[in-house]
């Protein structure tokens, strides 16, 4: 192989390695979660307009999925979380309260799968990842499951329909 064919080869490579996060949908500048500490506040505006703290949710366990219209885990995993919503939710006396945060997403692609999927609780669009490099979550879907006292018991990276059995399991450990 010549020298400058050797060279080519190897910028070719550079590229792809550095494109590689960009290309995935990763977020490369991530610290993860760490398990038994306070979930991190941030102020968050819901699609609906309202502006509310993340975590503003007191004596309640939180559920809070990071999402995105393109990845097809994200699209397996709602169904799951529209029945746990269902079971645990609804109204104001909902033990658990779910939040679902579009990330990696033009606005109005994920505004669109939010219409697609009818979703029966409150859902923000997390503009430009900050909220999700917050929560240490790289790509979609991320789940994060907090307890009543705001501290982070559990982050499944992945589809969690997967893992559907102990998804409920997990809920369950909330309340």
């Amino acid at each position: 192989m010549s020298l400058k064919k050797f060279f080519n080869v190897s910028a070719v490579l550079a590229l792809m390695l550095a494109l590689t996060p960009a290309l995935s949908g990763c977020l490369e500048d991530v610290m993860p979660l760490e398990i038994g500490a306070k979930a991190p506040p941030a102020e968050i505006t819901l699609l609906s307009g309202e502006t509310r703290q993340i975590t503003d949710h007191p004596g309640k366990g939180q559920v809070i999925t990071f999402m995105s219209s393109w990845c097809p885990c994200s699209n397996e995993s709602i169904p799951m979380m529209k029945k746990a919503y269902d079971m645990h939710g609804q109204g104001d006396d909902g033990k658990i309260a779910f939040l679902m945060m579009g990330i990696q997403d033009p606005e109005s692609k994920f505004r669109d799968f939010v219409a697609k999927w009818d979703m029966p609780f409150p859902v923000a669009y997390d503009d430009g990842d900050d909220i999700a490099r917050l929560y240490g979550v790289k790509q979609p879907p991320t789940t994060v499951f907090i307890d009543k006292e705001g501290v982070v018991q559990r982050v499944y990276y992945g589809n969690i329909k997967d893992r559907e059995k102990d998804f409920y399991l997990w809920i369950e450990g909330l309340l």
